[in-house]
This record gives structure tokens, C-alpha cells and sequence, in this order.
């Protein structure tokens, strides 16, 4: 298992020859050893399998994600999906699907504008049918960037379906393994939820749900009480934001407005690329809000780093319990120890994590 993995690396000979012989050096410093060459094999012995232990760890640890945004009327969609792919790049997640809650014709395109600048044209991209999702015309961004840049959709409509795209790639995964990540509206969830067996699994859409989602994460939401004056994710479709929430069969983990609203980066995208689609997205959501600078909230990015890294020492848990939600998605949030559901609070300096953000925003897509 190890030199297979230890050959992926592409590793110079050269390399081993280099420990071997320093370890050999070592054995022989050591006077008390009788038989240096030896020393060094089982030296280099331990060392490569502690290596294998370490990259299987990590890759063990890489986190299955099912990306749903609205890509709609905020730019911190594009630099949410953006890091996504930085973290890819890094090992830390896995991409299995990008899905769009919004009916806007260039929503799709734009995702598949962003999935093809960092290099993974394949990821499948599934939009709400049958009149269903969001439908905004005042988007600042959306169509200059699907004009702009390089994709192969060419509007929602050569999309396939994301119900039957969420039941294909979860019936395939293992159970309890799958992270699903929202960071617009809910149209797609409660519509999974209310789905019957069909081609791809036996299951119905809540028994898919329990067996293979690990945990969802949620961007939205005001804690702990939220009035519904300022929560777009839930409002723009409160039927089904109210249904996925209270009908969910598994864990719910929120990251609210209060956290990414509160941290403001994105000015050092002008530092990047033209071709850059992000950094496209941000010039003209910016300039339409006549802005000289173009730092912008980080909710739907913070949302990113939370369900690839988990809380870290970046925030902490809240008890469990559950949102208690009106019909109008105004809500106070209920403390309770069968409740499987959380928010996070914030933990570390605001600065600093936008700057760890940012980070990820700025850094270029990597070759594949």
C-alpha cells in the first residue's frame, strides 16, 4: 500500500538514496551500533511507513462535498465556490457536485465558468426544474461573466435536474460521508426530501438523506432570534427553507449572518488575473454599489471554510437544540438535548480569519 502511494508522489530515487545514507551516517556516529546499514534500513523502514500512516490519514480525512448555492445576486458566491477549489487543490475536500437553487438562465453557466477556471470542468452541475428554485433578473454579475469566460453550459436549461443529480451522487457514496453544503436557498433539500425511489436508489428522499449525509451545513439565519427582516437564504423561498429545516433527518450545523457579516475582505482580488472569473464578479458587483474598494461580506465563504475544516479554534458550538420557525422563517433558536441541530459562535479574531479567507481567494487555480 505504501510504495504505491509513495510512487503517486513522484519522488526522486535520489531522494531515498539521501535519507538512507543519512541515517546510515547517524548509525555510524552512534559507535555503540554493530551494524550501521542495518540501523538505517529500519530507520528509513519506520520513517516511510510513518509517511503512509500521514497520507492516509489525510486522505481519509478529505471531506465529500455537495456544493448549493444560488449564484444569484451576491458575489461572495463566486469566492465561496472559489475556495472550495483552493481547499480541493490542497487535498482537503472533494468536490462531487455543484448545485444552483436559483432558475436565473446564466446561474448554471456562471458555476460552470468558475469549476472550469480552476480546472474540474467535469464536476456534475444540476439547477431546479419544473418551475421550481429562485427567479431574480437584477443580477450585477451573471451575465457579463458567462459572456466573458470559457464553459460549456450555455444557460440553466442544459442543466440536468438536482434532485436526480443529489440522489445519483449520494446513492453512490458511502454512508454517513457526505457533507452537504448550502449556501443559498433550500429549494433543492426539500424537494430531495420529498422524493420517491427511482433509478439510482430503493430509498425515498429522507432514508437517502439519513444513510448517507453526514452533516448538513447551512449558511443563514440571524442567532440566536432572527425577526426575517434581513435572512435572504430562508425568505426568498420560505416554504421550502421552513420544510428542509424542520423535516431534516440528520444534523444541522448554521453558520449565520451575525458571523460572515461581520468580516469583509475581497480587495485584494484586484491583485489577480483578468481572466480570473471571481475577480470579474467582484469588479462589477462593486462598482454597482459604487464602491472604491471591493471588500464584501464573507458569509457564504465563511459557511466553505466551516464545512471542509470544521469549528477549529475558529469557533465554537452552540448547545445542541433546534430553530423554532415560523411560517415567515422568523425564528428563536431552543436550547435541547435530543436537538440535532447547532450554530456556530465566533471565536477567533475577525481579522484574522478574513485574512485567512482572502488568502484562499487570491491564490491562482492549480494544474491538473
Amino acid at each position: 500500500m505504501y510504495f504505491a502511494r509513495f510512487r503517486e508522489t513522484s519522488w526522486p530515487v535520489y531522494q531515498i538514496r539521501k535519507i538512507f545514507h543519512r541515517m546510515k551516517v547517524m548509525a555510524i556516529n552512534n559507535r555503540k551500533m554493530k551494524y550501521p546499514g542495518v540501523y538505517a534500513w529500519i530507520l528509513l523502514f519506520l520513517v516511510l511507513n510513518m509517511y503512509s500512516v500521514f497520507a492516509l490519514e489525510r486522505k481519509s480525512a478529505c471531506v465529500k462535498i455537495i456544493f448549493d448555492t444560488d449564484m444569484l445576486t451576491d458575489c461572495d458566491d463566486t469566492a465561496a465556490l472559489g475556495i472550495l477549489h483552493k481547499l480541493a487543490d490542497a487535498g482537503e475536500t472533494e468536490i462531487l457536485a455543484t448545485m444552483v437553487t436559483s432558475s436565473y438562465p446564466m446561474s448554471a453557466p456562471v458555476v460552470d465558468v468558475i469549476n472550469t477556471y480552476y480546472n474540474r470542468p467535469d464536476i456534475p452541475i444540476g439547477v431546479p426544474k419544473k418551475g421550481y428554485g429562485v427567479y431574480r433578473d437584477n443580477s450585477s454579475f451573471l451575465d457579463s461573466v458567462a459572456a466573458e469566460f470559457p464553459h460549456r453550459l450555455k444557460s440553466n436549461s442544459e442543466a440536468p435536474d438536482a434532485v436526480t443529480l443529489y440522489r445519483k451522487i449520494l446513492s453512490g457514496q458511502e454512508d454517513s460521508s457526505v457533507v452537504i453544503l448550502t449556501v443559498g436557498y433550500m429549494s433543492n433539500l426539500a424537494l430531495l426530501l420529498k422524493s420517491a425511489p427511482d433509478r439510482y436508489s430503493a430509498l425515498n428522499g429522507m432514508e437517502l438523506i439519513r444513510k448517507k449525509v453526514k452533516v448538513w451545513v447551512c449558511m443563514g439565519g440571524n442567532f440566536p432570534v432572527d425577526d426575517a427582516s434581513d435572512n435572504v437564504n430562508f425568505t426568498r423561498d420560505p416554504e421550502s427553507a421552513v420544510y428542509a429545516i424542520t423535516h431534516w433527518p440528520g444534523k444541522i450545523v448554521f453558520a449565520g449572518r451575525e458571523i460572515g457579516h461581520t468580516i469583509f475582505v475581497g480587495d485584494r482580488l484586484k491583485d489577480t488575473p483578468i481572466d480570473n472569473p471571481v475577480r470579474r464578479a467582484y469588479q462589477l458587483h462593486r462598482e454597482r454599489a459604487k464602491a472604491e474598494h471591493w471588500n464584501h461580506h464573507t458569509a457564504d465563504p465563511t459557511a466553505v471554510l466551516l464545512a471542509v475544516r470544521g469549528i477549529l479554534n475558529y469557533w465554537d458550538l452552540s448547545e445542541c437544540g433546534y430553530i423554532d420557525i415560523k411560517n415567515n422563517c422568523s425564528f428563536v433558536w431552543q436550547d435541547h438535548f435530543e436537538g440535532n441541530q447547532r450554530y456556530i459562535i465566533q471565536k477567533v479574531d475577525r481579522g484574522r480569519l478574513g485574512r485567512i479567507l482572502e488568502d484562499l481567494m487570491v491564490i491562482p487555480p492549480d494544474k491538473h
